[in-house]
């Protein structure tokens, strides 16, 4: 039961931090003048702001399936270990980017923009805490 726990949890992050790249992509893929504007920052600025929150999505997304791969695979322990930790550094660094980008670059709605950058972090620190039966392993 408590495998198929630390399955679904990962599967949650891997979805979450999948549909919010796609919501990325698909924004970079538009134009960008009225975000940006809205955003107060210039469109080169929104863009590169953009590049770096879907790597750092990519690469919890890639960590998330690590994990579960693991998980289903109790021969893929260490597999599971770097995942957990890929998440985890992937989620912290994309809630601190947020975070940061609210505070000193963004104008519009910086107190969501914060508070997705604090729900990412809270994110890591509960992917960390999950994953401990995977980093424990030998």
């Amino acid at each position: 039961m408590r495998k198929r726990r630390r399955i679904l949890y990962f599967s949650i992050i891997a979805f979450l931090v999948t549909t919010e790249n796609i919501g990325n992509i698909y924004s970079l893929m538009g134009g960008l003048e009225k975000t940006a504007e809205l955003m107060g920052v210039s469109v080169q600025d929104e863009r590169t702001r953009i590049l770096i929150l879907i790597v750092l999505d990519a690469i919890a997304a890639i960590g998330a399936l690590l994990a579960i791969w693991a998980y289903r695979k109790s021969s893929r322990i260490r597999a599971g270990q770097i995942g957990v930790a890929i998440t985890t550094n992937g989620l912290l660094a994309y809630g601190c980017y947020q975070f940061w980008a609210a505070t000193y670059q963004l104008s519009f709605m910086p107190t969501m923009h914060k508070f997705i950058g604090l729900f990412y972090t809270a994110l890591g620190i509960a992917t960390w805490y999950v994953g401990s039966d995977l980093r424990e392993r030998k």
